[in-house]
């Protein structure tokens, strides 16, 4: 039964249900009890909650456990401030390793933002199939051009299989501005003259 409920302002009491549109009669009566399911139970609401809470981000980057898994990273983690050691959790938290953390963290400075579009473009790069260590040496050189990274990464990949050091290579890339035909040639002499 709809009990008449009654609140005051400053305009005297008032019955919350004068606006009400319809009226619910006298004679309706509310279940006393409603019927679940023999062997029905409702799920512990704090349990799901915490459930909820340690379920980490699906990312395509690889899950790794949040400590760091070699020593040199959790040595260099040791060595950092407090708010460059904010800035690694942060990043970690959301799925990243440690070790990738602390990379783009020394190439970005504490920047999440300029970190995170680090980690993006290089995990995207190495799952086209470039080496990682090629990729990050285009990252540092050509961060403003996509286009120029994935030519030098291309050319890189080319020129190694070719059996050319990854120093010459890199040093010929970007003295010849990743023309193929130039930084070949420069290439076929350094090997000739060796």
């Amino acid at each position: 039964m709809a009990s008449k409920k009654l609140g005051a302002d400053f305009h005297g009491t008032f019955s919350y249900l004068d606006d009400v549109p319809f009226k619910i009669g006298d004679k309706f009566k509310t279940p006393a009890k409603v019927g679940l399911p023999i062997g029905f139970s409702l799920p512990d609401c704090l349990q799901v909650v915490r459930e909820v809470q340690v379920t980490p981000p699906n990312f395509s980057v690889s899950q790794v456990p949040n400590t760091p898994s070699c020593p040199q990273a959790y040595s260099e983690l040791q060595t950092l401030s407090p708010s460059e050691r904010q800035c690694v959790e942060t990043v970690v938290n959301m799925g990243y390793p440690y070790e990738c953390v602390l990379r783009a963290m020394k190439k970005k400075g504490e920047n999440i933002e300029q970190i995170l579009d680090y980690l993006f473009v290089h995990g995207q790069l190495c799952e086209k199939g470039f080496d990682p260590l090629l990729v990050e040496e285009a990252l540092e050189m050509h961060q403003c051009s996509e286009e120029k990274m994935m030519e030098f990464l291309q050319l890189m990949s080319k020129f190694k299989e070719m059996g050319f050091e990854l120093k010459d290579i890199k040093e010929v890339l970007l003295l010849h501005n990743n023309d193929q035909d130039n930084a070949l040639e420069d290439l076929m002499a350094r090997a000739g003259a060796s």
